[in-house]
């Protein structure tokens, strides 16, 4: 147990949360593990939370907005997208070059010769703490890329055996991996038994469909179009469509072009609005925070039969949640392709990998033998896997860290 001795009481060896907020996929994993530790009435474990943009000056914060910028613009397609996915895939965290050195200064100068506790979510965080006690990397994805597999960790927790397993063969103890289960928003596991089961009943008892679409955190442009067209195809066959865009952001441009061109009537709900039944059958729900997309999620969760995104951290709803997913290509990054890989083996995901396949999604969403085939996916991602990731990983800072007398 890692404490501190002050008089007769063992002081709490308080956790440092460290972000890159870049996107969504490796901040949404720290977001999980400190909302766990609020429901759980142990936030006084935490030190604070910061970034690398907060922590850095100079040329190493103008070296971080440089790989935000590289994000937003590698994930658009293309030549650029191209290099984006190559340099990914390219990445060896183990072995730095200057450009991570660079990066990591600010880490090292503000980290490296503390002894408290420090939790991170990107290999890169993880690398440039090597060295360091109490490191804890959280891995919440289901794919383990080599650009993850990285050293420098005291422990690292991650969602399955088969995940546990890929940073084992690269020198990690068995110890040392704490196998969590499947990170998923608490709220949503908090509803998660009774929305399956009335996900199940709809589709046994009506022709009525309620999709949710989403994008990644840069709102890729093939990913858009296709996200766009498919809805579109939803629409048009008296499905109701419910798509998640960053404030005037890309997804929200396309989406409205779309609905206008095509005539559909729909609805536009910004943070405050109140979702009200008998809204038109396109809804696009606007956020500008992880925060904002969190609560609106949550709040609707029970009415989606089926949702349609890229191959990212919402994976483990399609396999923990009952969740049927139609994932949105092209695969970008390295996690994607991984993921989709295993969502097609477990099926329960269909992939859309062109702009034809969205532009007919309602064949398979709304048309004949769409119950039965939603439902058997709905079944394939449920009670399968363990899906209280976050609480597990709340209870075992607890049990390392907090303070006993």
């Amino acid at each position: 147990m890692k404490q501190e001795l002050t008089g007769h009481y063992m002081q709490p060896n308080r956790i440092q949360f460290l972000y890159t907020n870049i996107g969504r996929g490796h901040p949404f994993y720290l977001d999980g593990i400190i909302e766990a530790l609020i429901r759980k009435g142990q936030i006084g474990l935490v030190r604070g939370e910061t970034d690398v943009f907060a922590i850095s000056g100079g040329i190493t914060k103008t070296a971080w907005q440089l790989v935000r910028l590289m994000y937003r613009l590698g994930s658009s397609g293309g030549l650029t997208g191209h290099l984006y996915n190559r340099l990914r895939s390219d990445a060896d965290y183990n072995r730095p070059g200057m450009v991570q050195r660079i990066l990591s200064r600010s880490v090292i100068r503000e980290f490296n010769r503390r002894t408290d506790p420090i939790v991170v979510a990107h290999p890169i965080l993880t690398a440039a703490l090597r060295g360091r006690s109490e490191v804890i990397y959280q891995h919440g994805e289901l794919a383990a890329p080599s650009e993850s597999l990285v050293h420098g960790a005291t422990k690292v927790l991650v969602p399955t055996e088969e995940t546990a397993g890929r940073f084992v063969e690269i020198g990690y103890t068995p110890e040392s991996v704490l196998v969590t289960g499947l990170c998923i928003e608490p709220p949503l596991v908090r509803q998660a038994g009774d929305a399956f089961e009335t996900r199940l009943d709809r589709l046994g008892q009506t022709d009525s469909r309620t999709g949710a679409f989403f994008s990644s955190g840069a709102e890729p442009t093939e990913h858009v179009k296709r996200l766009s067209l498919a809805a579109m195809s939803v629409a048009h066959a008296g499905g109701r469509v419910i798509v998640f865009v960053q404030r005037h952001g890309r997804l929200q441009r396309d989406s409205t072009e779309q609905l206008d061109k095509h005539g559909l009537r729909y609805t536009i709900l910004n943070e405050h609005d109140p979702v009200v039944s008998d809204s038109d059958a396109v809804t696009l729900i606007t956020f500008a925070t992880r925060r904002e997309l969190a609560h609106r999620t949550a709040q609707l969760f029970p009415e989606f039969d089926f949702m349609v995104a890229p191959a990212h951290e919402r994976s483990n709803w399609a396999l923990g949640l009952g969740l049927p997913m139609f994932i949105v290509g092209p695969q970008i990054g390295s996690y994607a392709p991984h993921n989709s890989c295993r969502l097609l083996d477990e099926k329960v995901a269909v992939l859309i990998n062109t702009e034809d396949h969205a532009r007919n999604l309602e064949r398979l969403v709304v048309g004949s033998g769409s119950a039965e085939r939603l439902s058997a996916m709905a079944r394939a991602g449920w009670g399968r896997h363990a899906i209280n990731g976050f609480e597990v990983i709340a209870d075992y800072l607890h049990d390392e860290y907090a303070a006993h007398q």
